[in-house]
C-alpha cells in the first residue's frame, strides 16, 4: 500500500487561485479509484469542522495565518507525517517543509515573487526568494501548472528539466451549470450587478493589471460605457489602496465600475454567465484558471498574450497585449458589438474548457507521486 500524505494547510482558507487548486486537487486525488493507495490529509485545528469528506488527520494547533501557518508547516506537519508512516508528502500550495521526513513533491504555481519582486512586500519577497530554492532543491519532484511555469523554473532556478512536470489544472463541473432566467436575475439583484457588464475576476496584485483594464474601459465610446459597466470581482474596497487604480477610477463617472468584492464559488458561475465577457489582462500567470472557468460558463474571454495564458486559452480567446490599453479596449468593443465574434468565442471556449478536468489533473499528479515514492524506497 502506497501511503500518500497531503499538506492541507491551504485548503480551509478563503479561496484564491492557489487555495482553490489545493482544495480541488486534494478532493480529486482522494476520490481516485486506486486500490493500492491511501491518502491522509494533514491539517491544523481548522480542519475539525471542514464540511469536506476527506481522510483528515487534524492537529490540536491551528495552521491559519501567515506566521502561524509557516510554523505549523515546518514543525508540526513534519512530526505528523513522520508518525503516520507516510511514503511521500504532497504540498500543493508552493511551500513545503524545508526538511521533510519523507520524499517530498511540491507544486510551484509561478515565479512571480522572483520575476516581479516589485509587486510584493519586502518581507514576503525576501522570504520566498530565500526558501523556494531550498524547497525545490530538496523535493523529489516539482509540479507546475503550465509549460510556461515549467520553463521559468528551469531557467531561473536551475532545476533539472527531468525533475519538473507540467500538469494543467481542471475546471470544476459547477461552472457548466445551467441557470434559469429567474435564478440568474435573483443572483444579479442580490449581488447588485448591472444589466450588462464586462467582468474581471482577480486579486488586487499589480500583475493583474487592473489599473490598465480600467483605463481601457475609459477609452470605450461613451455609448458603449453607458450600456456596459465594468465589474471587478475580488477587489472590493481595497481598490482604493492602489494609487494607480484609484486615479483611473476617479476619471470615470460614478457607478461605471462596480466592486462587489469576494464572491463565493457557488455564485461565481452565475456571474460569469451574466457577464458580456471576462477580461483578464494579467501581466503574468502560472495558469490563469478564470479563463477556463469563464469558457466553461459559456462566456467569451479576452486575455493576455503573455506567460501561460496563450497556452491555456489556445484558439478560444481574444488575445491582447496587456500593456496596450487601446488594444484591450478594441477587443472589448468588438465583443460588445459583434455577436458573431462573441458566439464564435463562446463555442470555442466550451470545447476548450471541456478538455481540462480535475480527474485528469489528479491522475497525472498521482503518477508523479508514485514515481517519487518509489525513488525514496530504493
Amino acid at each position: 500500500m502506497l501511503r500518500i500524505g497531503i499538506n492541507g494547510r491551504s485548503i480551509f482558507r478563503q479561496l484564491t487561485g492557489v487555495q482553490h487548486y489545493a482544495r480541488e486537487i486534494t478532493r480529486a486525488l482522494c476520490a481516485l479509484d486506486a486500490e493500492d493507495v491511501s491518502f491522509t490529509v494533514f491539517s491544523g485545528r481548522e480542519g475539525r469542522d471542514p464540511g469536506e469528506d476527506l481522510p483528515l488527520r487534524v492537529s490540536r494547533v491551528p495552521a491559519g495565518g501567515p506566521a502561524r501557518g509557516l510554523i505549523w508547516e515546518q514543525t508540526i506537519l513534519r512530526r505528523m507525517v513522520s508518525r503516520a508512516g507516510m511514503d511521500v508528502l504532497f504540498s500543493p500550495a508552493n511551500v513545503a517543509p524545508l526538511y521533510p521526513p519523507v520524499s517530498s513533491v511540491v507544486t510551484v504555481h509561478d515565479l512571480s515573487f522572483l520575476l516581479f519582486p516589485e509587486y510584493f512586500s519586502r518581507s514576503f519577497g525576501a522570504y520566498y526568494r530565500s526558501v523556494m530554492p531550498r524547497i525545490v532543491a530538496q523535493a523529489a519532484a516539482v509540479i507546475t501548472d503550465s509549460e510556461s511555469s515549467r520553463s521559468d523554473l528551469i531557467a531561473h532556478m536551475n532545476v533539472p528539466p527531468e525533475k519538473v512536470t507540467s500538469i494543467p489544472l481542471g475546471v470544476s463541473p459547477g461552472f457548466r451549470k445551467k441557470f434559469g432566467k429567474a435564478e440568474l436575475e435573483a443572483i444579479r439583484g442580490r449581488l447588485g450587478l448591472p444589466r450588462k457588464f464586462f467582468l474581471s475576476v482577480s486579486s488586487l496584485e499589480p500583475r493583474k493589471n487592473l489599473a490598465r483594464l480600467v483605463h481601457a474601459y475609459g477609452l470605450l465610446p461613451a455609448a458603449t460605457r453607458d450600456e456596459f459597466r465594468l465589474v471587478l470581482v475580488g477587489a472590493g474596497n481595497r481598490i482604493f489602496a492602489d494609487p494607480a487604480l484609484s486615479l483611473e477610477l476617479e476619471r470615470l463617472p460614478a457607478g461605471s465600475v462596480v466592486t462587489p468584492g469576494y464572491i463565493r464559488e457557488e455564485d461565481l458561475a452565475a456571474v460569469y454567465r451574466l457577464s458580456t465577457a471576462l477580461v483578464f489582462p494579467s501581466l503574468y500567470e502560472g495558469f490563469g484558471l478564470p479563463v477556463l472557468e469563464a469558457m466553461s460558463a459559456s462566456t467569451p474571454v479576452i486575455t493576455s498574450n503573455r506567460s501561460s495564458l496563450p497556452e491555456v486559452a489556445g484558439p478560444a480567446a481574444a488575445l491582447i497585449d496587456p500593456e496596450n490599453a487601446e488594444e484591450i479596449a478594441a477587443a472589448m468593443e468588438l465583443i460588445a458589438q459583434d455577436s458573431g465574434t462573441r458566439n464564435l468565442l463562446i463555442e470555442r471556449g466550451k470545447k476548450r474548457a471541456a478538455a481540462f478536468t480535475w480527474e485528469q489533473t489528479a491522475e497525472k499528479t498521482l503518477e508523479v507521486l508514485r514515481t517519487s515514492a518509489a525513488g525514496n524506497r530504493l
